[in-house]
């Protein structure tokens, strides 16, 4: 679940909080834990059953799962389909210690303000639209003079090539999606160290890639 490391926040607290009761939460540490590519882990509550389901050791050398034991603990590999594989838990354990909730409740509500701070500043420019409510640390928005609102093909024309011009400049980075039919620019903040002036900057260069796009076509 992407969404779920802002459970951490008071904002989004109460709305995550039935996440508790789940049996199981897949969670990606490098979308929203800052942690570099790849690393992704499952949160389980029976460990016992997720043993059972994918073990493929056989009961003459399957360990009682003791790390105290003469046996020792249960392999890693007996909690899923691969059987092999790199050491990505270092990371994810690494980036734990470093932060810490504290740490990660601070940046994530930070990544979250840059949001807000990023949806107000759509709605107040007069060339520019929200395409749906701004959400965790994501903004769907479009270039949308006013002269151009009823013209469907061509503002998804104009906004395409925004995402492309935007991306080649490399000042930054927004992706895309389609909403009710509309090419809409898809912003997501997940970078500790991006900042309102980062913020305010992105909407500069969407606003003077649109003016020239539409200008063009």
């Amino acid at each position: 679940m992407r969404g779920a490391p802002a459970i951490l926040t008071d904002r989004y607290r109460p709305e995550l909080a039935p996440l508790a009761l789940a049996d199981s939460v897949a969670v990606d540490p490098h979308k929203w834990l800052y942690v570099p590519v790849e690393a992704g882990l499952v949160l389980v509550r029976d460990a016992a059953a997720m043993r059972d389901a994918f073990s493929l050791v056989p009961p003459y050398l399957r360990t009682g799962g003791s790390g105290a034991g003469v046996s020792g603990p249960p392999w890693f590999s007996e909690f899923g389909f691969q059987q092999t594989r790199g050491f990505r838990a270092l990371k994810v354990w690494m980036a734990l210690k470093y932060h810490g909730l504290s740490g990660y409740a601070e940046a994530i509500g930070r990544d979250i303000a840059l949001a807000e701070h990023l949806a107000a500043r759509v709605r107040q420019a007069p060339d520019l639209e929200l395409a749906a409510p701004q959400s965790l640390s994501i903004v769907c928005f479009r270039h949308a003079p006013p002269a151009l609102r009823g013209d469907r093909e061509r503002l998804n024309a104009v906004n395409k090539t925004i995402l492309e011009s935007v991306q080649v400049s490399g000042q930054a980075f927004v992706s895309s999606t389609m909403l009710r039919g509309h090419f809409v620019l898809r912003a997501c903040i997940v970078n500790p160290r991006a900042s309102r002036p980062d913020i305010d900057a992105l909407v500069d260069l969407v606003r003077a890639e649109g003016a020239r796009a539409a200008g063009v076509m």
